[in-house]
């Protein structure tokens, strides 16, 4: 894909204010952002993706353990420039209400990210370089046990997502772990987003509408609620190599299967090969 000509996107924002509690065999009374691979936090390889990307602001929403993320960054260099933002109510909220309390600090375009992502790079360039303003981003089949579904139509031939290693995109009819007969599933949820300021407001506004039942409701519901009124383009990357880190099964598949694959990936990209 080429360049998108809209204004060069140099804001993220990090939802990390989760408690993980599948995940706490693993870390403990740590945030998942802050678990390890191969000595470094899953945080920490996301802010510097994003440094080699151009971005050089970046919002941390935080919640369980907020102090943790402080002493892990604060002392770190060579990262973009890190402003947290606490959400009090982290326990009873979902990641919809972190996000929403994060915009009076952002007026701009913004790339937005799962803290508990382990991917590959061309996720985020794929997501940068869309040629336009929202974006969410999907991939393949993972086999995780916990996929989010993206439901809609595409824009290109009708690939099969369980078995196409094909890039498609087209527009979002609902995000959803649920079952939706009357939709075709083009993807599942990666956890990467390119919001504009537009959609975003637009998932604030819904989210104030109806703040007294959706305090627990996460963004992609969010986008997937907007969706029938906007439309979100979703990207499907059919290899995309990635995975959330949200429980045990997760952790030692990101070890044996995913990792191994990203490291290798990058070593052939260094290399040329």
């Amino acid at each position: 894909m080429n360049k998108s000509p809209l204004a060069r996107i140099n804001t993220a924002v990090i939802l990390a204010a989760g408690m993980g509690v599948r995940l706490q065999n693993v870390i403990g009374e740590c945030p998942k952002g802050l678990l390890e691979i191969e000595g470094k936090s899953l945080i920490i390889r996301s802010l510097e993706r994003l440094k080699s990307e151009g971005i050089d602001r970046v919002i941390i929403v935080t919640g369980f353990q907020d102090t943790m993320y402080h002493k892990h960054l604060e002392p770190l260099e060579n990262l973009p420039k890190i402003e947290f933002i606490h959400s009090p109510r982290f326990a009873e909220t979902g990641s919809m209400h972190s996000l929403f309390v994060a915009q009076e600090v952002l007026q701009d375009d913004f790339l937005l990210l799962e803290s508990d992502l382990l991917y590959e790079s061309r996720a985020l360039t794929s997501v940068l370089n869309y040629e336009g303003p929202d974006v969410v981003l999907a991939s393949g089949k993972t086999g995780s046990n916990d996929e989010v579904y993206v439901y809609g139509i595409n824009q290109g031939e009708n690939h099969n997502y369980e078995t196409s290693s094909s890039i498609v995109s087209g527009d979002i009819a609902a995000i959803s772990k649920q079952p939706r007969p009357h939709l075709k599933i083009q993807g599942e949820l990666v956890g990467i987003s390119k919001l504009s300021q537009n959609l975003f407001l637009r998932m604030c506004a819904l989210h104030e509408e109806n703040l007294t039942v959706t305090y627990s409701n996460h963004y992609e519901e969010c986008i997937s609620e907007v969706s029938s009124e906007w439309v979100v383009p979703y990207l499907r990357i059919g290899d995309l190599v990635w995975t959330e880190i949200d429980d045990q099964f997760h952790f030692d598949r990101a070890l044996k299967i995913i990792y191994p694959r990203i490291k290798q990936q990058e070593t052939s990209n260094k290399t040329g090969l």
